[in-house]
């Protein structure tokens, strides 16, 4: 070979190489282009912030415990945790428990579900879903998913405190799937439009990694579904001031920062574990990423995300460590001046983006129920079974789906105690109700 051939072949060598290092970095990280492209002087343009930053702070957790031992250390260690601290409204940590519980029977998984009730009844969170499925059509896919829905509203989950109570719950997919976005994992080309057809408002599970995260990054935006292909959430219409609901379902995602360790970049993507403490470099990456509804960027999402019912990993979620961060984001980013912290659940991140698409301004701690009201759960909690047939006039009336004959004890917002007493023929009751 010659000299001007060998160069030749160097140099298709080279361009070879290139093309397909960025083909294996486009599978493994589609967001990256977006996000490189955040980050050039022509990227994404600033937007004035008028007034003090306020940072709506978000825990969803892909809950999924397998034994009452678990379920013990939540009821006990998260209210001492969370009792500790405050944001600017008074609120608690609020945590948002993405419940599925794959090991467990009907009659554990009511349990469970009864138990995360007492937790929002309480005030510490709320209860949204968690869904693995494999190789689904539309049929089972329906099946699967309305069976996890009734078993919720059976405790006060997924279901609006009003007088015509709706389904409505938030949903994170497992192995981070949605849309049938990874081979195996899911089946549904459909899913976005399932999961609006019963009930789920916003969907949470992003971001995540390899190919299943959205090419978009760090927006809240409406996703058009495709039933014909997978991962139609790739793209979509970004959430902006003045807009209205575009597709299918809203994407609401949580900060993606890349930062460099010496010469190595560390992708962040909001995962809180023991191996990935929440540390304040972390939490103030998450800040900064300014994820927030176009047109109003005092308003900032940080979401971030565990697997709270690992044991290993209950430091970072029950422990020391979550106690670390809540007192740095406390003492950071609540002075008032620059800053005003919300702790929110996964339903009132939704409700306040949807007060800013609809032109609304100043704290929005008076947005928490702005579109979605609370759930039932944080109104009147049984330790059976229960229907609601409405919330209105200050009363609730539910039908308890027990036998006639049996004990009940229920405890209603504004009672003094639990309430007990034995089912009549008719099975319905209504209680009258304070303020949650």
């Amino acid at each position: 070979m010659n000299r001007p051939d060998m160069k030749r072949f160097a140099a298709i060598a080279a361009v070879a190489a290139l093309v397909a290092a960025a083909v294996v970095a486009d599978n493994r990280y589609p967001w990256l282009w977006s996000y490189v492209a955040d980050q050039l002087p022509a990227g994404r343009p600033a937007e004035a912030v008028q007034g003090p930053t306020h940072v709506m702070f978000t825990f969803v957790d892909h809950f999924e415990p397998h034994d009452q031992q678990t379920m013990d250390r939540w009821l006990d260690a998260y209210p001492r945790m969370a009792d500790a601290h405050q944001d600017a409204d008074g609120r608690r940590p609020q945590h948002s428990w993405f419940w599925f519980f794959a090991q467990s029977d009907d009659a554990q998984k009511r349990s469970f579900l009864r138990q995360l009730a007492s937790l929002s009844f309480d005030g510490y969170g709320e209860v949204e879903l968690h869904l693995h499925h494999w190789a689904d059509d539309e049929k089972s896919f329906l099946e699967k998913i309305g069976h996890a829905i009734t078993l919720s509203k059976e405790s006060g989950s997924f279901v609006t405190a009003e007088p015509e109570p709706k389904t409505a719950f938030g949903f994170i997919h497992g192995l981070w799937a949605l849309d049938n976005s990874r081979q195996g994992a899911c089946g549904v080309n459909n899913e976005l439009i399932l999961l609006k057809q019963v009930g789920c408002y916003a969907d949470f599970t992003h971001p995540s990694w390899g190919k299943m995260h959205p090419r978009t990054v760090n927006r809240l935006f409406y996703a058009h579904d495709d039933p014909a292909k997978p991962k139609s959430y790739d793209s979509g219409t970004e959430m902006r001031v003045g807009g209205t609901a575009a597709g299918d379902l809203l994407i609401f995602e949580g900060p993606s920062v890349v930062r460099w360790k010496g010469i190595r970049p560390e992708y962040d993507h909001g995962d809180v574990t023991m191996e990935y403490q929440p540390t304040p470099e972390r939490i103030d990456a998450w800040v900064r990423t300014g994820v927030h509804v176009k047109g109003r960027p005092e308003w900032v999402f940080v979401k971030v995300f565990t697997h709270g019912a690992l044991a290993k990993d209950h430091e970072a979620v029950l422990g020391g460590w979550a106690d670390r961060m809540h007192s740095y984001l406390e003492k950071k980013y609540n002075d008032g001046k620059n800053y005003v912290l919300h702790y929110v659940t996964a339903r009132e991140a939704y409700n306040i983006a949807k007060a800013a698409e609809a032109g609304l301004d100043g704290n929005p701690h008076q947005y928490r129920d702005f579109v979605i009201p609370p759930y039932v759960n944080r109104y009147l909690i049984a330790d059976v079974p229960f229907e609601t047939l409405g919330v209105a006039d200050g009363k609730i009336r539910v039908r308890f789906l027990a036998q006639a004959g049996a004990s009940v004890t229920v405890r209603i917002k504004g009672s003094d105690g639990p309430v007990a007493f034995t089912l009549d023929e008719n099975r319905e009751k209504e209680f009258l109700l304070g303020t949650p």
